[in-house]
C-alpha cells in the first residue's frame, strides 16, 4: 500500500467514492456514434476490396461486463503453464484499468482485479490508473509490472504509476509501492538475470530501476536529456505541454546494461550500471528509404521518430524490433567484447497493397517471436484493418495471413498487444469494431467515427487462414 502520508483524510475519501459510484455521466445514455464499420462479408464485395485474397478467421472472448474498457497497449503474458495474463485500458475520467487471466484448459477469461483497488487509488479521486502501458513478465510465482495514467484530466492529480506483482496461482496482486518521480511508469522491462525492473516515466522521461525483493526504487537520470537541452536552446526554457519525452520500449542486455530509444532519429542511449553513466550511442541506424528519397514530410517525421516493441533473442544474441517510422523489422546487436553496437534491418513490415506509413508512429506493439517466426499485425489508420504477418528468420520468407475477422463478420481494427501461447496459438487485444445494437459502445472508445471495443483474440496461425473466393 502507499504511504499513509499520501493519502486524502477519510472524509475526502469516502466522498469521492460516492462521486465515483454515480459516475454514469461518463457513459452518456443517448450516445449514438457517427457511423459503424460495415461487417465483412459485406466489406469485401465493396470498392474497398483488398488484392489479397486471405483472411484470418480468429475467435474471440468479450470482456463485456466492463463497458467503460477501450483497449489495450502491451501488457499481455504466457503463463509457463500456457494461460494468458493481460489488462484492458479505460480512458474514462474515473474507472481504471482491469487485469484479467484467460484460462486455456477452460476456455474462460477471469477477471483478476481492479487496477484501482490493487494501487489503493480506487476512491481517492484522484484520475485513474487507467493503463497497464508496459510490458509484463513472470519470473517463478509472480508477474511484474507497472501502472500509467492514459490522459491528463483537469483539476484532477495524478498521483504516478505503481509497482505491482501478482501471484500466478492465486491471483492476488500485491502493490509493491509507487514511484518516486510520481509520474506513469509509460514503459516496463525486466532484467531476468538480476531480478530488477527497469523503467521510463511517461510524462518527465525519467530512467528508474526498481528491485522487487526489496521495494527500493533508484532515479536514475533522464535520457532524453540531450535532446531536451538542444530543444530549450531553440524553443525556451518551458518545456510544458510541449514536449513529450516518450519512450515505447527498454532493451536490457544479458550484460546488465539497459538500452533505449530517444529523438532524433531513433537515437540509441545506454545506462551501465556499473558506472551509473547513461550515455549516447552510435549503433549505424540504416536511413529509411522515404528519407533518403526525399518523400514529403518524411525528414520530419523521421526525425520525431522511435521504436516499438524490442524481443531479446538468444540464439541470434541480439534484440529484434519494429522500427516505427516504416514498421522495419530490425535487429540491435549490443556492444561487447570492445565492439561498437550495430543496427540491422532485416525486412520490411506492414507493406499492405502499397505503403502503410503515416506520421511517426506508424507501428502497433505486438511484435512476438516463436521459435524463428516472427509474428507481427501491422499499425493502421483509424478506420482500418489490421492484417496478420510473419517473418520467418531463417528462411527470410514474409508471409501475408490477411486481415483479421472475428465472429459475426466483425472486423479488427488493430492490436496493442500480443503473445505467443504454448499451444502454438496467437493471443491479442485487440480493437473490434462494434456492431450496431450488439456490441457495447463508450464515446472515448472510437477510432475516428467508428466505434470499437476490446477483445481477446486467439489466433491458431495456420489454421484459421481462410481464402475466399475471387
Amino acid at each position: 500500500m502507499p504511504p499513509t502520508s499520501s493519502r486524502p483524510p477519510l472524509a475526502a475519501v469516502l466522498l469521492a467514492g460516492l462521486l465515483a459510484a454515480s459516475a454514469a455521466a461518463d457513459i452518456p445514455e443517448d450516445f449514438e456514434p457517427e457511423k459503424y464499420h460495415a461487417p465483412f462479408r459485406e466489406w469485401v464485395k465493396g470498392k474497398d476490396e483488398p488484392k489479397h485474397r486471405v483472411f484470418v478467421e480468429a475467435r474471440s472472448h468479450d470482456v463485456d461486463d466492463f463497458p467503460f474498457l477501450d483497449g489495450q497497449w502491451e501488457g499481455i503474458e504466457t503463463q509457463d503453464n500456457g494461460d494468458i495474463w493481460f489488462s484492458v485500458s479505460s480512458h474514462s475520467d474515473t474507472q481504471h484499468a482491469q487485469l484479467f487471466r484467460y484460462d486455456v484448459s477452460a476456455d474462460r477469461v477471469n477477471h483478476v482485479a481492479d487496477v484501482g483497488q490493487a494501487t489503493g487509488e480506487k476512491l481517492t479521486g484522484h484520475a485513474p490508473q487507467d493503463k497497464i502501458h508496459g510490458q509484463m513478465f513472470q519470473q517463478g510465482d509472480f508477474i511484474y509490472t507497472g501502472t500509467c495514467e492514459g490522459h491528463v484530466i483537469e483539476g484532477r492529480e495524478y498521483p504516478g504509476g505503481y509497482w505491482l506483482k501478482i501471484n500466478v496461482n492465486t491471483g492476488v496482486v500485491t502493490n509493491m509501492g509507487k514511484s518516486k518521480t510520481d509520474d506513469g511508469l509509460l514503459c516496463v522491462d525486466y532484467d531476468p538475470w538480476r531480478n530488477i525492473l527497469y523503467g521510463m516515466t511517461n510524462r518527465t522521461g525519467e530512467l528508474v530501476r526498481f528491485d522487487p525483493e526489496t521495494g527500493e526504487e533508484k532515479i536514475l537520470g533522464i535520457p532524453w536529456k540531450p535532446y531536451i537541452e538542444k530543444w530549450k536552446k531553440r524553443h525556451g526554457p518551458d518545456t510544458s505541454g510541449k514536449l513529450w519525452p516518450r519512450s515505447l520500449t527498454l532493451m536490457v542486455a544479458p550484460d546488465g546494461k539497459v538500452y533505449g530509444v530517444r529523438r532524433p532519429a531513433a537515437t540509441f542511449w545506454q545506462y551501465d550500471p556499473e558506472t551509473g553513466e547513461i550515455r549516447t550511442i552510435d549503433v549505424g541506424m540504416p536511413t529509411p528509404a522515404a528519407v533518403r528519397e526525399g518523400e514529403k514530410d518524411a525528414k520530419e517525421d523521421w526525425r520525431n521518430s522511435g521504436i516499438h516493441m524490442t524481443r531479446w533473442n538468444e540464439h541470434d544474441r541480439c534484440f529484434y524490433f519494429i522500427r516505427s517510422f516504416d514498421e522495419m523489422l530490425m535487429r540491435f546487436y549490443p556492444p561487447r567484447d570492445g565492439k561498437k553496437g550495430r543496427v540491422e534491418a532485416v525486412h520490411r513490415m506492414g507493406v499492405i497493397d502499397g505503403t502503410n506509413r503515416y506520421g511517426n508512429r506508424p507501428a502497433s506493439c505486438t511484435l512476438v517471436i516463436d521459435d524463428r517466426t516472427v509474428y507481427y499485425s501491422p499499425g493502421t489508420r483509424w478506420g482500418g484493418h489490421t492484417h496478420l504477418q510473419s517473418y520467418n528468420l531463417d528462411t527470410g520468407e514474409l508471409t501475408e495471413y490477411g486481415p483479421i475477422v472475428v465472429e459475426g463478420g466483425r472486423m479488427v481494427n488493430e492490436c496493442h498487444s500480443m503473445t505467443a501461447g504454448k499451444d502454438g496459438k496467437l493471443y491479442l487485444v485487440a480493437f473490434v469494431f462494434s456492431k450496431k445494437g450488439k456490441d457495447p459502445v463508450v464515446p472515448w472508445a472510437m477510432r475516428g467515427p467508428y466505434p470499437f471495443h476490446p477483445r481477446l483474440v486467439i489466433v491458431d496461425p495456420e489454421a484459421d487462414r481462410k481464402r475466399r473466393e475471387p
